[in-house]
């Protein structure tokens, strides 16, 4: 029972590191702190991989976490990602094929729409600046990671699904 509850929490605590590696300092070019939306990338992941991992309500206090870390506008990401979550779960249903380009190309467009929906909170609401070159950057490293990530929560994936 125990060992079952641990494989359980295994890809929560997964998610976990990721939203405080995501917060730990980068330096690349001349100092500047650049940041991959690592914590986007891994969640996306997982719904796309399985999106039954992660019921809504545990959607909801991850990315409200990951947004108060982040000291941003809170919600935002919760949304993003409970309709990310719903698309998916209405597209299992159908007759889609799953190719590893069609998902990528999806993950590209819906980190354009979240960064473009979150810059345009922050710049509204926000008298902070923003770096477009370090959000231009991460964009960037977050797209090129997307494959390896994809990968390892795929593998991730299929070895805890006889743990369900």
């Amino acid at each position: 029972m125990l060992h079952n509850f641990i494989f359980k929490s295994l890809p929560y605590l997964f998610v976990i590191l990721f939203i405080f590696l995501e917060f730990t300092p980068n330096y690349f070019f001349e100092n500047q702190i650049i940041k991959p939306y690592m914590f986007v990338t891994i969640l996306y992941c997982w719904i796309a991989s399985d999106f039954r991992k992660f019921p809504p309500l545990s959607i909801f206090i991850l990315c409200t976490l990951y947004d108060l870390i982040q000291s941003d506008i809170v919600g935002i990401t919760s949304v993003f990602f409970l309709i990310t979550q719903y698309s998916h779960r209405r597209k299992f249903n159908e007759l889609i094929s799953n190719e590893f380009k069609e998902t990528w190309i999806k993950f590209i467009l819906s980190l354009t729409a979240y960064i473009s929906i979150f810059l345009f909170f922050k710049l509204s609401f926000s008298d902070e600046e923003t770096s477009f070159k370090n959000i231009t950057i991460s964009y960037i490293f977050s797209i090129a990671l997307f494959p390896l990530f994809f990968s390892i929560v795929n593998k991730l994936s299929l070895r805890f699904r006889s743990y369900d």
